[in-house]
Protein backbone atom coordinates (compact mmCIF):
# COMPACT_ATOMS: atom_id res chain seq x y z
CA UNK A 1 0.00 0.00 0.00
CA UNK A 2 2.41 2.50 0.87
CA UNK A 3 4.47 1.61 -2.18
CA UNK A 4 1.54 2.34 -4.32
CA UNK A 5 0.55 5.43 -2.59
CA UNK A 6 4.25 6.83 -3.40
CA UNK A 7 4.28 5.69 -6.99
CA UNK A 8 0.79 7.91 -7.37
CA UNK A 9 2.24 10.99 -5.76
CA UNK A 10 5.06 10.73 -8.28
CA UNK A 11 2.98 10.51 -10.96
CA UNK A 12 0.73 13.64 -10.10
CA UNK A 13 3.78 15.80 -9.23
CA UNK A 14 5.26 14.88 -12.66
CA UNK A 15 2.47 16.20 -14.48
CA UNK A 16 2.52 19.72 -12.66
CA UNK A 17 4.86 21.42 -14.57
CA UNK A 18 3.22 20.41 -18.20
CA UNK A 19 -0.25 22.57 -16.47
CA UNK A 20 1.77 25.03 -15.84
CA UNK A 21 3.89 25.21 -19.40
CA UNK A 22 0.09 25.16 -20.69
CA UNK A 23 -1.34 28.20 -18.66
CA UNK A 24 1.72 29.85 -19.26
CA UNK A 25 1.27 29.48 -23.02
CA UNK A 26 -2.59 30.24 -22.92
CA UNK A 27 -2.06 34.04 -20.81
CA UNK A 28 0.73 34.88 -23.49
CA UNK A 29 -2.02 35.95 -25.80
CA UNK A 30 -3.14 38.35 -23.54
CA UNK A 31 -1.42 41.65 -24.38
CA UNK A 32 -1.39 44.99 -26.38
CA UNK A 33 -2.80 44.42 -30.04
CA UNK A 34 -2.37 46.69 -32.22
CA UNK A 35 -4.55 47.19 -35.44
CA UNK A 36 -4.45 49.65 -38.37
CA UNK A 37 -8.00 50.72 -40.15
CA UNK A 38 -9.13 51.12 -43.18
CA UNK A 39 -12.97 50.63 -45.08
CA UNK A 40 -14.94 49.69 -47.68
CA UNK A 41 -17.74 51.85 -48.03
CA UNK A 42 -19.37 52.15 -44.88
CA UNK A 43 -18.03 48.23 -43.57
CA UNK A 44 -15.25 49.58 -41.23
CA UNK A 45 -12.21 46.92 -40.99
CA UNK A 46 -9.12 46.16 -38.69
CA UNK A 47 -5.77 44.68 -39.32
CA UNK A 48 -3.94 43.14 -36.62
CA UNK A 49 -0.17 44.44 -37.32
CA UNK A 50 1.89 41.24 -37.03
CA UNK A 51 5.00 40.48 -36.31
CA UNK A 52 7.19 37.22 -36.45
CA UNK A 53 7.38 36.79 -33.03
CA UNK A 54 4.64 34.56 -30.97
CA UNK A 55 1.69 35.66 -30.40
CA UNK A 56 1.64 38.21 -32.55
CA UNK A 57 2.50 36.09 -35.54
CA UNK A 58 -1.02 35.92 -37.31
CA UNK A 59 -2.55 37.99 -39.95
CA UNK A 60 -5.97 38.74 -39.16
CA UNK A 61 -8.43 40.66 -40.73
CA UNK A 62 -11.71 41.97 -39.05
CA UNK A 63 -15.09 43.96 -39.43
CA UNK A 64 -15.46 45.81 -36.92
CA UNK A 65 -18.12 48.33 -35.40
CA UNK A 66 -17.71 51.28 -33.38
CA UNK A 67 -20.59 53.60 -31.24
CA UNK A 68 -22.27 55.31 -33.77
CA UNK A 69 -20.91 58.75 -33.62
CA UNK A 70 -17.17 57.53 -33.58
CA UNK A 71 -17.77 55.10 -36.30
CA UNK A 72 -19.03 57.94 -38.73
CA UNK A 73 -15.72 59.83 -38.02
CA UNK A 74 -13.40 57.43 -38.65
CA UNK A 75 -14.99 56.35 -41.46
CA UNK A 76 -15.10 59.94 -43.37
CA UNK A 77 -11.59 60.49 -42.06
CA UNK A 78 -10.30 57.17 -43.65
CA UNK A 79 -12.46 58.27 -47.10
CA UNK A 80 -9.59 61.07 -47.40
CA UNK A 81 -7.00 58.81 -47.11
CA UNK A 82 -5.57 59.87 -43.22
CA UNK A 83 -3.95 56.60 -41.65
CA UNK A 84 -5.69 55.59 -38.43
CA UNK A 85 -4.53 52.67 -36.11
CA UNK A 86 -5.96 51.48 -33.04
CA UNK A 87 -4.73 49.97 -29.43
CA UNK A 88 -7.29 48.18 -27.40
CA UNK A 89 -6.76 47.26 -24.32
CA UNK A 90 -4.87 44.08 -23.32
CA UNK A 91 -6.99 40.82 -24.43
CA UNK A 92 -6.57 37.46 -25.53
CA UNK A 93 -6.01 37.56 -29.20
CA UNK A 94 -7.08 33.57 -29.34
CA UNK A 95 -10.15 35.42 -28.90
CA UNK A 96 -10.24 36.70 -32.93
CA UNK A 97 -7.77 33.68 -33.86
CA UNK A 98 -10.59 31.37 -33.04
CA UNK A 99 -12.88 33.74 -34.83
CA UNK A 100 -15.09 34.97 -31.62
CA UNK A 101 -17.20 38.05 -31.94
CA UNK A 102 -15.63 39.88 -28.30
CA UNK A 103 -15.90 43.39 -27.58
CA UNK A 104 -12.72 45.73 -26.03
CA UNK A 105 -11.96 49.60 -25.26
CA UNK A 106 -9.58 51.12 -27.04
CA UNK A 107 -7.98 54.29 -28.01
CA UNK A 108 -8.26 55.22 -31.85
CA UNK A 109 -4.72 56.99 -33.31
CA UNK A 110 -4.43 59.58 -35.75
CA UNK A 111 -1.19 57.92 -37.68
CA UNK A 112 0.80 55.35 -36.41
CA UNK A 113 0.20 54.39 -32.62
CA UNK A 114 3.38 53.44 -32.20
CA UNK A 115 5.22 56.20 -35.11
CA UNK A 116 3.97 59.47 -34.03
CA UNK A 117 0.48 59.15 -33.95
CA UNK A 118 -1.91 61.11 -31.29
CA UNK A 119 -4.35 59.86 -29.42
CA UNK A 120 -7.80 60.73 -31.14
CA UNK A 121 -10.53 58.94 -28.92
CA UNK A 122 -10.14 57.18 -26.12
CA UNK A 123 -11.58 54.08 -23.85
CA UNK A 124 -14.03 53.12 -27.26
CA UNK A 125 -15.72 50.22 -26.88
CA UNK A 126 -14.76 48.52 -30.36
CA UNK A 127 -16.82 45.58 -31.35
CA UNK A 128 -14.93 43.58 -33.33
CA UNK A 129 -17.90 41.70 -35.24
CA UNK A 130 -16.66 38.85 -37.90
CA UNK A 131 -13.20 37.48 -38.80
CA UNK A 132 -12.75 38.14 -42.84
CA UNK A 133 -9.51 36.34 -43.07
CA UNK A 134 -6.41 34.81 -40.59
CA UNK A 135 -3.51 33.67 -41.84
CA UNK A 136 -0.74 31.77 -39.48
CA UNK A 137 3.02 33.72 -40.39
CA UNK A 138 5.25 30.94 -41.69
CA UNK A 139 9.03 31.67 -42.63
CA UNK A 140 10.11 29.29 -45.44
CA UNK A 141 13.34 30.06 -47.39
CA UNK A 142 13.69 33.64 -49.03
CA UNK A 143 10.74 34.10 -51.20
CA UNK A 144 11.18 34.63 -55.20
CA UNK A 145 7.40 36.09 -55.50
CA UNK A 146 5.36 38.10 -53.40
CA UNK A 147 1.80 36.10 -53.20
CA UNK A 148 -1.27 38.21 -52.14
CA UNK A 149 -4.61 36.68 -51.06
CA UNK A 150 -7.23 38.30 -52.07
CA UNK A 151 -10.04 39.68 -49.64
CA UNK A 152 -13.64 40.57 -51.76
CA UNK A 153 -15.75 43.10 -49.78
CA UNK A 154 -18.33 44.65 -51.35
CA UNK A 155 -17.50 46.03 -54.60
CA UNK A 156 -13.79 46.22 -53.50
CA UNK A 157 -10.51 43.54 -53.73
CA UNK A 158 -8.39 43.90 -50.70
CA UNK A 159 -5.19 41.94 -51.39
CA UNK A 160 -2.91 41.05 -49.02
CA UNK A 161 0.60 40.07 -48.90
CA UNK A 162 1.43 36.72 -47.25
CA UNK A 163 4.12 37.97 -45.38
CA UNK A 164 7.24 35.57 -45.71
CA UNK A 165 10.78 35.15 -44.33
CA UNK A 166 12.43 38.32 -43.53
CA UNK A 167 12.93 40.56 -45.40
CA UNK A 168 9.26 40.59 -45.43
CA UNK A 169 6.67 43.01 -45.40
CA UNK A 170 2.85 43.69 -43.99
CA UNK A 171 1.11 45.25 -47.45
CA UNK A 172 -2.67 45.59 -48.06
CA UNK A 173 -3.81 46.97 -51.56
CA UNK A 174 -6.97 47.75 -52.57
CA UNK A 175 -8.59 47.70 -56.13
CA UNK A 176 -12.00 47.97 -57.97
CA UNK A 177 -11.19 45.56 -60.60
CA UNK A 178 -11.64 41.64 -60.06
CA UNK A 179 -8.58 39.63 -59.30
CA UNK A 180 -7.96 36.05 -59.24
CA UNK A 181 -6.97 34.28 -55.91
CA UNK A 182 -3.63 34.25 -55.35
CA UNK A 183 -2.43 36.72 -57.31
CA UNK A 184 1.65 36.32 -57.59
CA UNK A 185 4.11 39.27 -58.47
CA UNK A 186 7.84 39.63 -58.74
CA UNK A 187 9.74 39.73 -54.93
CA UNK A 188 10.55 42.41 -53.57
CA UNK A 189 6.98 43.80 -54.34
CA UNK A 190 6.98 46.08 -51.08
CA UNK A 191 7.61 49.55 -53.28
CA UNK A 192 6.76 47.82 -56.96
CA UNK A 193 3.13 46.27 -56.58
CA UNK A 194 1.39 49.70 -57.55
CA UNK A 195 3.42 49.62 -60.84
CA UNK A 196 3.50 46.14 -60.95
CA UNK A 197 -0.40 46.01 -61.23
CA UNK A 198 -0.71 49.12 -63.20
CA UNK A 199 1.62 47.20 -65.82
CA UNK A 200 -0.69 44.66 -65.79
CA UNK A 201 -3.66 47.19 -66.41
CA UNK A 202 -4.72 46.85 -63.07
CA UNK A 203 -5.53 50.29 -61.28
CA UNK A 204 -5.13 49.98 -57.70
CA UNK A 205 -4.41 51.92 -54.34
CA UNK A 206 -2.35 51.22 -51.01
CA UNK A 207 -4.01 51.05 -47.84
CA UNK A 208 -0.94 50.06 -45.90
CA UNK A 209 2.80 49.10 -45.82
CA UNK A 210 5.15 48.27 -42.75
CA UNK A 211 8.46 47.05 -43.80
CA UNK A 212 10.15 47.95 -40.30
CA UNK A 213 9.13 45.04 -38.32
CA UNK A 214 9.93 42.53 -40.93
CA UNK A 215 14.05 43.04 -41.52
Amino acid sequence: MRLLLLLLISISVSFLPLRATAADDQHSYVGDHGMVLFAADDILLASHLPLYQPPHNYQLIYQITLPPTEHKVVLATLQKRQQMTLLPQQFDLTQLIKGQSITVNAALYHGHFERGGSVWFDKVPVNFARQLYIRPIQQPGTASEARYDVLKINSSYFLIHQIAANPSYDQILRTERPISEPLILKAPADVTALQQLNAMGIEATEVYLETADFQ
